[in-house]
């Protein structure tokens, strides 16, 4: 595997040795400035392959840049594509793939080993926790979507919204003086309401007769299903939302993560 940036090599040097490891599992680190022309010519990912003694057709390149991706074409590579920015997938066309988030990175696709850390179709992921009141009780969605989603303010959550990216999540759920549930949990812009801003909108696997608004919603995230997507009709939306709920529900038995439904934050006051 190699590291191949147009930043200088200096620079690329003082930001890995943030990383514990990181430096380690680069055969190849290349700076902008040993080649002599950059990104989006090809020369940088046609040396680093020459570096790693591979032939450059049998190369994958991930790249979240416009100029990489045309690099990474031109020097006759595969490429897949993971924007920097929400919503810019559009401009990507060249990629051979674009995918939200390097969550949705399956090397498989491409030949390569898979990454062994799925589990029955989730990706555990480091917990965090996220709470409020419910702002708008069973949510807009509940009574199209026949779900008892809930919304939860975004306020305060801006650095957390930007490190997570919009899609699919699941974990536990507590519900002042109600007890602690299992949940799925959407993060993004719900392109079937048009959102204009991100949203978090946690559905609970339970079946509820009353609402909850203004209840005090406590959660702790500990996996990922897959990414924000579009959906044509609100059947098939629907029909998603329920598979997601079928995943989690599974998956939340596994001791892998049942034991956080025991998390002191769910139950405090």
């Amino acid at each position: 595997m190699a590291l191949a940036s147009n930043s200088p090599r200096e620079s690329i040097e003082a930001k890995i040795s943030y990383h514990d490891g990181w430096k380690n599992s680069f055969s190849v680190i290349l700076g902008g400035d040993e080649v002599r022309t950059g990104k989006p010519f090809p020369e940088i990912f046609l040396e680093a392959a020459k570096r790693l003694n591979v032939d450059h057709s049998s190369c994958l390149v991930i790249e979240d840049s416009l100029p990489g991706v045309a690099a990474g074409k031109a020097a006759g590579m595969e490429v897949i594509a993971v924007p920097s920015l929400p919503k810019q997938s559009h401009l990507y066309t060249a990629a051979d793939e674009v995918i939200n988030s390097l969550l949705d990175l399956h090397l498989e696709k491409w030949g390569l080993p898979p990454f062994e850390d799925w589990v029955e179709g989730t990706l555990p992921i480091d917990p965090w926790c996220i709470g409020g009141p419910v702002i708008k009780g069973f949510g807009r969605g509940s009574k199209v979507l026949g779900i008892p989603t809930a919304n939860l303010s975004t306020e305060g959550y801006s650095d957390l919204l930007m490190e997570h990216p919009a899609g699919v999540y699941f974990g536990w759920a507590g519900l002042s003086a109600r007890g602690v549930y299992k949940m799925v949990m959407s993060i993004g812009w719900n392109p079937y309401f048009n959102n204009k801003e991100k949203t978090i909108e946690p559905w609970l696997l339970h079946d509820f007769n009353e609402d909850f608004y203004g209840e005090e919603l406590r959660l702790v995230i500990v996996g990922y299903i897959r990414p924000e997507a579009n959906f044509p009709s609100l059947e098939s939306l629907v029909a998603k939302i329920h598979e997601d709920g079928r995943i989690a529900e599974r998956a939340l038995d596994l001791p892998l993560y049942s034991s956080h439904k025991n998390d002191p934050y769910l139950r405090s006051t």
